[in-house]
């Protein structure tokens, strides 16, 4: 149930779950919908991970590397706290 002091921020955060290890492609189809196939919003977001520096690093810290197929749950909440989420449904 909603509490009505809590703000869009919090609501967001409740809201959110990471439920295991995603695959790279669905996760870069989810931020680039824009692209109509997987290869090329996942060569998309490979771009802008290696263009984003301490984006990069952190990820890289976290086991990331650029052949990553799956991306563990660590990773998915990095890519989140530094892109946000992947939609937003307002109701």
């Amino acid at each position: 149930m909603k509490n009505p002091n809590e703000n869009e921020e919090e609501m967001e955060e409740r809201e959110w779950v990471i439920n295991g290890f995603k695959t790279f492609s669905a996760i870069a189809q989810e931020y680039f919908p824009e692209y109509s196939n997987a290869d090329t919003a996942s060569k998309r977001m490979r771009n802008e991970i290696e263009l984003d520096k301490q984006l990069f690093d952190e990820l890289k810290a976290a086991h990331y590397v650029h052949e990553t197929t799956r991306l563990s749950p660590k990773q998915q909440q990095i890519l989140f706290m530094t892109w946000g989420p992947e939609k937003i449904i307002l109701r």
